[in-house]
């Protein structure tokens, strides 16, 4: 067990991408929290920035605006 925050996932990508946010994102942590479907069953959470797009290809976005 570890506490909140203290492990990530990250993606293993180009580390001399020229765009910062490419190098080894993190695309998981760890948080304890309830969720309002699966309880506490789950303790490993995706970040926004790999969730995201994910939902909006789940949903058949073809277009998002974010800010």
């Amino acid at each position: 067990d570890f506490p909140d925050g203290a492990r990530v996932l990250r993606a293993k990508i180009d580390m001399a991408s020229p765009n910062l946010n490419m190098r080894d994102p993190v695309i998981y942590r760890i948080l304890r929290a309830t969720h309002h479907r699966t309880g506490d069953q789950w303790c490993i959470y995706p970040m926004y920035d790999f969730a995201h797009p994910l939902s909006d290809a789940l949903e058949k976005i073809t277009h998002s605006i974010c800010t």
